[in-house]
C-alpha cells in the first residue's frame, strides 16, 4: 500500500475519508476506544479500520490484526497503544503509506531525560518511516466538517450541542486547556471546526499548524493557547503569512515569567523577559492576544462572521443611560472612539426616539423600546445608515417576554449590512447570546467583553490598513572586527568609545568624546571639548561605571577635572584593571531620557528593546519590544506604542523629540543588532538624550561580548 498524494496534516485531517485506529477498544470508555466511539457518534461518513489483533470486531465494526493487512491505505492513523508500543505502530504506518499519525501515549520528554531520549528516538524513526506525528501525548485533533473526531477527551462526551465549523481554527499546546475550551465554545454556540491538541511536539508544531492552516484556504481566523515556542522564526514566518491572507490571528499566551532576561550585565536583559519579547512579536504581526479564556472565545466569535470595520469609531446604542456611560469608559481604556454625532445626524435618531432620549452618542432609546421593538429597528438602522459608524454596539438588559422576537429583529438587521453588530445582554434567561451568535451576530453578557472584542475589530481594521513593512533597508552592516578582535583577546565588554564608534557607523549619532591616559591629557581634553565636561573611566574590564563611582558630571574648572581625573584613576587601580583609560565628553543638557538595546532572546534571537526612563527604565518599565531588524517604519511604531510618548511630544513645553530621526536611529542600531548578535550577548545606549533640538544622541554606551566559545542555542521547551 503507498500513498502518493502529498498533502500536509492540516490538509489530511480536513478532507480525511478513511482512519485507522492501532490499538483500539472494544470499550468505548476506555480512552483508546472513545475516537471510535466519536466518530460514529458524530457523523464520520468514512472508513474506519480498528486494528487489533486480539478480536474480531471492535464495537460492531470488522477488526484488523494489523496494518499491513488492511485493504487500503488510510488517510491517517490514530495511535491508541501505551507508549512502549508506538515506535513499532509507526514504523508499521510508514510501510503502508500511511502519511500521518497522531499519537496519544504520555511518558516521553515531559517525564525528565529519559523521556527526552524516547522521544527523539521516536521523531527519527517517524523520519525513515515517512510519517509525520501530532503528538506525543497529544489529546488529538478534531474537524468538524466530516466528523473526524480522532480525540479521548472527555469534552466530546455531551448531548448538549451540535458541533459547528464556522471557520474558526483552534491549536492548543495544552490538552486538557484545549478540551476545556473546546467544549466551552460549543457549549456557547461558537463554531470552533478544526482543533490541533500539539502534546509535546516532537514533529509537528503549533507555528507549523497555524502556517497550514493559514495555506488551506478556508479557515477565517485561528485561536491558540500557547505555552512556548521552540522555533521563534517559524512562529513569525507563520504570523507573517497570515498577516498577508487577511486571516486574524488571536493567541492566549500563558506564562508570564522573566525567562529571556538572562543578560544581567544589562538594563536590556531585565527589561526584555520572555513575555515581553512575544508581546512584541505579537505586536510586529498584529495578533490579538486574549487575556484570558472568554476573551480568546469571543475573538474568535467575532473574526468567524463576514463584518469587519473599517475603523475604531463607535456607535452605541443601550436603554440605560447608565450603561452607556459605563461602555464609554470602557472605550476609552480600549482605543476605541465614542465620536460625537453631528446635528445632522442627531435629528435623523431623535426622528425615531422618544423626545426625553440621549441621541449624541451614547444614544440611550429609553425603556420604550419593551413596548415598540421597532423604535430600537429604527434606531439602530440610523446608527448603521451614519458614514462615521464602523462598529454598532448594543446593550439590551432582561426583556425575556421580548427576547426572542428582539433576536429575530436583529438577525434580520445584520444580513443587510457589512458592518458589525455586536450585542451585550444582560441579565434575563440566556437565551439570546446563543440565538444571536449562532447566527453570526457576536452577542455577550458583560459589556466589558463586548468592548474588548470591538477593540480588537478595530485594530484588525488597522492591521489590514498598514500590511507588514519591510523590517530593514538595504543600509550596509559596516565592520565588525572590532567586535571579533576583543572576543578573541578575552575581553568581557567593548570600552565605550569603541562601542560608540562602532554604533555611529550605523547611523547612531554620538556625544563628543575624547580618550586619554592622564590626568593633564583629561585637562587638555577639555579644553577642547568646552567646558563643562563628563569625566568616565574608559575599560574594557568594566560594565557599570556608575556602581564603582567612577562619573564625574558637571566639571567646569581645571581643578574639577584634575581631581576627578586622579580620584577616577584611583578608583581603577584599587580596582586592580589592567585598562585604566578616561574618557572626557561634552555635556548634552535634555529634558528626555531613554533607553535603545538589543538582548538575544532564546527563542527569537537578537531583539531591539526601546523604552523612556534612563536609569529609571526597569522600574518604569514603558519599553517597546521587536525581533531585530526593524525597518524606520517598524520603529515609528514602537515609539508611537510607548504609554509616555506624550513625553516625547512636547508636553508641558519639554523640547519634542524629532521622532524621524529617532526611528532612523532605531532601524539604524537594530541593523547592527541583527549582525553583532553572533558576538554580542547585548548591546545598549543607555541613555540616549534628546538634546536642545530634539535630536536624539548616545551618551553612554555598553557592549557585552560572547565567550569566544559561546553558540547561540534556543532553548528547548519540553
Amino acid at each position: 500500500m503507498t500513498n502518493t498524494t502529498a498533502r500536509t496534516p492540516v490538509e489530511i485531517l480536513l478532507s480525511a475519508r478513511s482512519v485507522a485506529i492501532i490499538g483500539a477498544s472494544d470499550s468505548g470508555i476506555k480512552p483508546s476506544g472513545r475516537t471510535q466511539r466519536y466518530l460514529r457518534k458524530y457523523g464520520f461518513a468514512g472508513t474506519v479500520y480498528p486494528v487489533n489483533p486480539t478480536r474480531e470486531t471492535v464495537q460492531g465494526i470488522p477488526a484488523w490484526p494489523s496494518i499491513a493487512e488492511l485493504p487500503e491505505t488510510p488517510d491517517l492513523a490514530v495511535i491508541v497503544l501505551p507508549q512502549a508500543a508506538v515506535e513499532s505502530a509507526v514504523e508499521a504506518c510508514g510501510e503502508a503509506g500511511i502519511p500521518f499519525a497522531i499519537v496519544f501515549a504520555s511518558g516521553y520528554a515531559e517525564t525528565g531525560p529519559e523521556g527526552v531520549e524516547r522521544q527523539n528516538s521516536l521523531l527519527q524513526t517517524a523520519r525513515r518511516a515517512g510519517v509525520r506525528i501530532l503528538g506525543p501525548n497529544s489529546v488529538g485533533a478534531v474537524s468538524i466538517g466530516n466528523g473526524l473526531t480522532t480525540t479521548f477527551m472527555t469534552g466530546l462526551d455531551q448531548d448538549r450541542f451540535e458541533p459547528t465549523d464556522d471557520g474558526i481554527a483552534f491549536a492548543s499546546q495544552s490538552g486538557a486547556m484545549g478540551g476545556f475550551i473546546l467544549n466551552m465554545a460549543h457549549t456557547q454556540g461558537i463554531g470552533v471546526g478544526r482543533f490541533f491538541s500539539t502534546g509535546n511536539e516532537a514533529d509537528l508544531t503549533l507555528p507549523e499548524i497555524v502556517e497550514e492552516l493559514v495555506d488551506e484556504g478556508t479557515t477565517r481566523v485561528v485561536l491558540g493557547y500557547v505555552e512556548g515556542i521552540r522555533d521563534g522564526e517559524r512562529l513569525e514566518t507563520a504570523l507573517e503569512k497570515a498577516r498577508a491572507a487577511d486571516i486574524p490571528v488571536c493567541l492566549m499566551k500563558v506564562g508570564r515569567s522573566d525567562r529571556g532576561a538572562q543578560a544581567a550585565a544589562s538594563h536590556t536583559g531585565a527589561l526584555a523577559g520572555a513575555d515581553t519579547v512575544y508581546e512584541g512579536v505579537f505586536n510586529r504581526h498584529g495578533v490579538h492576544r486574549a487575556m484570558d479564556v472568554e476573551h480568546l472565545l469571543d475573538l474568535g466569535r467575532v473574526f468567524a462572521g463576514e463584518a469587519r470595520a473599517e475603523g475604531n469609531k463607535v456607535s452605541i446604542v443601550t436603554l440605560s443611560g447608565g450603561a452607556g456611560v459605563l461602555m464609554t469608559d470602557y472605550a476609552e481604556d480600549l482605543g476605541l472612539d465614542v465620536f460625537t454625532w453631528d446635528d445632522v445626524w442627531q435629528s435623523k435618531m431623535a426622528a425615531v426616539l422618544p423626545p426625553h432620549a440621549a441621541v449624541a452618542n451614547p444614544i440611550d432609546t429609553t425603556g420604550a423600546i419593551a413596548a415598540d421593538q421597532q423604535m430600537l429597528i429604527d434606531a439602530l438602522e440610523v446608527c448603521l445608515d451614519n458614514p462615521s459608524s464602523d462598529i454598532l454596539l448594543v446593550l439590551l438588559g432582561n426583556l425575556e417576554a421580548e427576547e426572542d422576537s428582539i433576536c429575530e429583529r436583529i438577525i434580520e438587521l445584520a444580513k443587510t449590512t457589512t458592518k458589525p453588530i455586536l450585542v451585550t445582554w444582560v441579565g434575563g434567561s440566556g437565551r439570546p447570546a446563543r440565538l444571536l451568535s449562532t447566527a453570526g451576530v457576536p452577542t455577550f453578557s458583560e459589556p466589558v467583553r463586548a468592548m474588548r472584542a470591538a477593540a480588537a475589530l478595530a485594530r484588525d481594521a488597522h492591521r489590514s490598513a498598514n500590511p507588514l513593512s519591510t523590517r530593514t533597508d538595504d543600509a550596509p552592516v559596516h565592520d565588525l572586527e572590532v567586535l571579533t578582535d576583543a572576543r578573541e583577546r578575552g575581553a568581557a565588554y567593548l570600552d565605550e568609545v569603541a562601542a560608540k564608534t562602532l554604533l555611529a557607523a550605523h547611523g547612531v549619532r554620538t556625544v563628543g568624546e575624547i580618550a586619554v591616559d592622564s590626568s593633564p591629557a583629561a585637562w587638555e581634553a577639555a579644553q577642547q571639548l568646552g567646558l563643562p565636561v563628563v569625566l568616565k573611566l574608559l575599560s574594557d574590564e568594566v560594565a557599570h561605571k556608575t556602581e564603582h563611582g567612577a562619573v564625574r558630571v558637571g566639571l567646569a574648572t581645571e581643578e574639577d577635572v584634575l581631581t576627578a581625573a586622579d580620584e577616577v584613576l584611583q578608583v581603577a587601580a584599587d580596582l586592580d584593571l589592567k585598562d585604566r583609560r578616561l574618557v572626557l565628553q561634552e555635556m548634552v543638557p535634555t529634558e528626555t531620557e531613554l533607553i535603545l538595546g538589543m538582548t538575544t532572546d532564546p527563542v527569537f534571537g537578537p531583539v531591539v528593546v526601546l523604552g523612556i526612563g534612563g536609569v529609571l527604565t526597569e522600574i518604569v518599565a514603558d519599553v517597546a519590544i521587536r525581533p531585530a531588524p526593524v525597518g524606520v517604519t517598524e520603529a515609528t511604531e514602537m515609539i508611537e506604542s510607548l504609554r509616555g510618548v506624550a513625553l516625547l511630544r512636547g508636553v508641558r513645553g519639554r523640547t519634542p523629540v524629532d521622532e524621524r530621526e529617532l526611528a532612523e536611529t532605531v532601524a539604524g542600531f537594530s541593523r547592527l543588532a541583527a549582525a553583532a548578535a553572533e558576538h554580542a550577548e547585548s548591546i545598549e545606549i543607555n541613555p540616549l538624550l534628546a538634546d536642545r533640538s530634539g535630536r536624539p544622541v548616545a551618551v553612554d554606551a555598553l557592549v557585552v561580548l560572547r565567550p569566544l566559545s559561546s553558540d547561540i542555542v534556543p532553548t528547548e521547551i519540553s
